[in-house]
């Protein structure tokens, strides 16, 4: 019989990395394991990145009793990222030229010389514009480093907010936007967009949907009071987690971008 693979999303938070493993069964997903280790040295509240050497010590023993067929998705502080919707230029351009006119607009910006950082895009054909995210390769290759050490079978690197909108075929259609928050910010995504915002910046659903221009009962927040992540997992294995909400980033990434 052949084995499933692991598909494994890896969060880690200012105090503590969760981590969730599922395998996709013939009509639903099944919760494999579930794993928190608590953090001594906390990331600050600006997302930065602890040292991926720390952050191996900590991991090993799990990485090792990861199954041979697996692949992890990590999260990257949506905190450490910028997201930029730059025009087109006039002149069509090909993939690789919009590429490099991409890396010299960002770095332009940024005051910051292009092989200091990565990027995506999309481009939006409508408003002739590219959708850009950036982040300093120093970020992405701590994360890229601590995947190297613990041999680990990396599928993506992907922004934590980014992830939310993995959830979105799971909840009714009239849910515009997911939102999970801790105490220092709010992470949100809906269908094309996603992003963050400062604890500070609303204290409750109706503060953070007036930031956004929608509604509250457009938002559906993953938290200990709201909605509960594992809700959307058929094949639950108890014991589950006391703080389930807490694992939303990191269950998201496990989903991927699948269908309910």
């Amino acid at each position: 019989m052949a084995f499933k693979t692991w598909r494994t999303g890896v969060h880690i938070q200012q105090d503590k990395i969760l981590a969730v493993s599922l395998t996709r069964e013939k009509a639903a997903w099944r919760l494999r394991r579930w794993w928190q280790f608590p953090l001594e040295a906390q990331n600050g509240p600006g997302g930065e990145l602890i040292q991926s050497e720390q952050l191996a010590g900590l991991l090993s023993a799990w990485s090792k009793a990861l199954p041979l067929q697996h692949r992890v998705a990590l999260a990257f502080p949506a905190a450490r990222t910028l997201q930029k919707a730059l025009p087109a230029p006039a002149v069509a351009l090909r993939d690789s030229e919009s590429a490099a006119w991409i890396v010299s607009a960002i770095s332009r910006e940024l005051e910051m010389p292009p092989e200091a950082l990565c990027f995506d895009y999309t481009q939006d054909t409508f408003s002739r514009a590219f959708h850009v995210t950036a982040a300093q390769n120093r970020d992405v290759a701590s994360l890229l480093a601590l995947a190297k050490r613990l041999k680990l079978r990396l599928a993506a690197i992907t922004p934590d907010a980014a992830a939310l909108a993995n959830l979105l075929p799971f909840l009714p259609s009239s849910v515009r936007c997911v939102a999970w928050r801790d105490e220092a910010q709010w992470l949100w995504a809906m269908r094309h967009q996603w992003g963050r915002k400062a604890a500070s910046e609303a204290a409750s659903v109706a503060d953070f949907a007036a930031l956004l221009a929608i509604s509250p009962q457009e938002v559906a927040l993953f938290h200990p009071d709201g909605f509960d992540p594992f809700t959307v997992i058929a094949c639950n294995q108890p014991p589950l987690p006391v703080c389930r909400a807490d694992f939303t980033v990191a269950l998201a990434l496990a989903l991927g971008e699948s269908t309910a």
